[in-house]
């Protein structure tokens, strides 16, 4: 009763609700190619409130073109849904033909995703947007209540985007991928139709009827295609194969898997948003072997006068070093925070993770929690931190601040030791972020080293750094003097990193 009372109402409840799992949706599109730092988030943002008011206006436009014509309003709801419908469907099957051509094209970060949303978001935002006026339209029955009517009808759109955050955000996007989550969403603004009554000719429902079968059967086959073929691609990556791309989405990022061949074998790669994190050699000889150049460097902590038997890393990712470190120093134990656990469910399936032999699976402990809510509520004394945690190419920005140095520091020993990777160059425009990290790190540590990973004679080149604090005084071979004096001591209230790390 209440739902035939009501059903123009829970379109517009629905519909909200889609066009925020839409907004969350646009950010794990765009985040393997732009990262998923706030300059995407506010192009996102930003283009989806802007279409969404030309939306209201537009709308309002056609609500009084129609007058109090109930008939032709409802029409309009009808056109809109069945466009909106298949403005979401082109979305999966476009976009990474249509985002790899911009990405060449342009250069800038700031600007692709603002042309990126507007192209496959800007016209389902927009269409969502004309709805409300006309539902108020429809649903005013008296000019005494027209502010109770809208009142109650803007309450319920944003109820429903309430609804669509949390559904999207907690539940669809970790659970399932971005793709077939669109052709759902598709078939859901078709199946709206139904809920649409009218004094229509029989002819006219049963093609209404029909454009919501064919409509729901090709969004079924294409979600069974492309889950199929991510199915596909997941053995084919674990057979080894070359140029192929599992994807998968994530709460916290979009992930990539693929094999790569090098000289030294083939290699797994993991990356997650724009930002390679982790690699592995899939030779069953080699799985503990370090891929990347960098992740050698934090035997530098080795260099310490102090025994290093206990360690901390924050950023899990493939796991490659410390599925390194366990391998190699056989009475050594090593703590790791991912704040990812469906990271650590591919590392485990991709990565050989599950590949631990028992003794060492004692000396290893995986926590699966935000490196600053551990660091906030750690009690245990480590002999070294090793930080290796990245949002894309984007460092924790959690982890960069004063006081997030000071929580460091309390969870080491006396004269432990702390290593953080940072990628930029040594000086010039792209040193700004080492800079103001090694100021604000020399402002808890007495000692601050600074060693090259790529290129030891070029400091302009933009690579990876890495940078050992400790309160003892260490010969580290390589150690290279940066001037940190213009940098800023980064905190927790003002920590503009977007601004700060490199510009490829």
């Amino acid at each position: 009763m209440y739902i035939k009372k009501y059903k123009i109402e829970i379109i517009l409840f629905v519909v909200n609700s889609i066009y925020m799992i839409l907004e969350l949706i646009a950010s794990r599109l765009l985040s393997p190619y732009f990262g998923s730092s706030n300059i995407v988030w506010t192009s996102i943002i930003g283009i989806i409130l802007l279409s969404t008011s030309i939306g209201n206006y537009v709308g309002g436009i056609i609500a009084d073109k129609a007058k109090n014509n109930n008939s032709v309003l409802k029409n309009n709801i009808r056109i809109i849904l069945i466009i909106t419908g298949i403005l979401i469907y082109i979305i999966p099957i476009f976009q990474q033909i249509v985002i790899e051509t911009l990405t060449v094209w342009i250069e800038s970060i700031k600007i692709g995703a603002i042309v990126t949303t507007t192209i496959f978001f800007f016209l389902p935002s927009m269409f969502i947007g004309i709805l409300s006026p006309i539902i108020i339209k429809l649903k005013m029955n008296d000019l005494e209540n027209v502010g109770t009517t809208s009142g109650r009808i803007y309450a319920l759109a944003t109820l429903g985007s309430i609804v669509g955050t949390f559904l999207g955000g907690f539940l669809l996007i970790p659970n399932f991928g971005s793709n077939e989550i669109l052709f759902v969403l598709s078939s859901i603004q078709f199946l709206l139709l139904l809920f649409i009554e009218d004094e229509e000719k029989q002819n006219k429902k049963l093609m209404i009827g029909l454009i919501i079968i064919v409509a729901v059967i090709i969004n079924i086959i294409s979600f069974i295609v492309f889950y199929n073929s991510n199915k596909q691609n997941e053995r084919k990556v674990k057979n080894g194969e070359i140029g192929v791309v599992v994807n998968y989405d994530t709460q916290y990022g979009s992930v990539r898997i693929y094999n790569t061949e090098t000289t030294e074998g083939i290699v797994r790669q993991l990356s997650i948003d724009k930002g390679n994190e982790s690699a592995t050699y899939i030779d069953k000889d080699k799985y503990n072997e370090l891929v990347y150049e960098y992740t050698k460097y934090y035997d530098l902590m080795f260099n310490s006068s102090r025994n290093i038997d206990n360690v901390l890393m924050i950023g899990g990712a493939g796991y490659s070093y410390p599925k390194y470190f366990l391998g190699k120093y056989k009475s050594k134990k090593i703590d790791v925070v991912e704040i990812d656990e469906k990271v650590t469910e591919i590392a485990n399936d991709f990565f050989y993770l599950d590949k631990l032999k028992l003794e060492d699976k004692y000396r290893f402990k995986n926590v699966n929690q935000d490196g600053r809510i551990y660091l906030n509520k750690n009690k245990k004394k480590y002999d070294a931190i090793l930080n290796d945690s990245f949002s894309g190419e984007i460092p924790a920005k959690t982890l960069t601040t004063k006081e997030a140095v000071e929580k460091i520091y309390n969870s080491l020993n006396k004269n432990g030791i702390y290593l953080t990777n940072i990628i930029s160059s040594l000086k010039g425009e792209n040193s700004k972020f080492i800079q103001s990290e090694l100021k604000t790190l020399k402002g808890v540590f007495k000692n601050v080293y600074v060693v090259p990973c790529n290129f030891k004679d070029n400091y302009d080149k933009i690579q990876n750094n890495m940078v050992i604090a400790t309160d003892e005084n260490l010969k580290i071979q390589g150690d290279v003097n940066i001037n940190y004096e213009e940098g800023m001591i980064l905190t927790d209230n003002y920590n503009p990193i977007e601004i700060l790390i490199p510009k490829r």
